[in-house]
This record gives structure tokens, C-alpha cells and sequence, in this order.
């Protein structure tokens, strides 16, 4: 089976571009793919007001979530655009500044990246 690596950076405000991506995760990991979703630039606004967002993309990102599909958010974009304590909340780490996936290493390690 293939690795796939998801790095959401779009904005909440497009939530199709959260729910569409993560439900293609789950997909894959459903059909014993290996998946990883990473969390990025402005798609780290996600973890503030979580319950805010229309339905179907929080179902997408609850199931995502159960599913340990979720390898990360970067420490550099949640800790300067202000929802680390949002981000923590939600039960993942921030460790740092440092910025998040190493994409280099996602692929070294085979995974396929899909950049939304």
C-alpha cells in the first residue's frame, strides 16, 4: 500500500478544503493505505472556535482525529498566528517555533504529498 501525507493550509473559511481532504484521508487509511495530515500555515486557525465551523467539516475533522490520522500542526504558524493554547486544547503538542512537516523527509520516507 502507498503513503500519503495531507498539508492543509487553506483558511477555515473554505471549509470544503478541510472536509474534502480529510474524508480522502480516511478514505485511505479505510483501505490500508498509511496516511498522515498535517495542519500549516493559516489551516492552523482551524483549532480556534472549532465548534463554530459548518458540520460537515468538523465530522470530517472528528473522525479524522479518532482515526490518529492527524501526525501534527506546526509549532511556528499555530504559536505566531496566536492558537497554540487553542491547538493544545485539542490535544496536540507545541513544542517550539520550529516549522512543521519536514516535507523532505515525508518523502525520503515515501509518502506521496497532497498540498490543499
Amino acid at each position: 500500500m502507498a503513503k500519503h501525507a495531507f498539508l492543509l493550509l487553506s483558511s477555515p473559511e473554505t471549509p470544503g478544503k478541510f472536509a474534502n481532504p480529510l474524508t480522502y484521508a480516511r478514505q485511505l487509511d479505510e483501505a490500508g493505505h498509511q496516511v498522515a495530515v498535517y495542519f500549516d500555515g493559516a489551516a492552523t486557525y482551524w483549532f480556534d472556535g472549532i465548534e463554530d465551523h459548518p458540520e460537515p467539516a468538523v465530522r470530517a475533522y472528528e473522525d479524522a482525529k479518532e482515526l490518529g490520522l492527524i501526525a501534527g500542526v506546526c509549532d511556528h504558524c499555530a504559536t505566531f498566528k496566536g492558537v497554540a493554547d487553542a491547538v493544545e486544547a485539542e490535544g496536540f503538542e507545541i513544542q517550539g517555533t520550529e516549522h512543521a512537516p519536514d516535507v523532505a523527509g515525508l518523502v525520503d520516507d515515501g509518502y506521496e504529498l497532497h498540498i490543499v
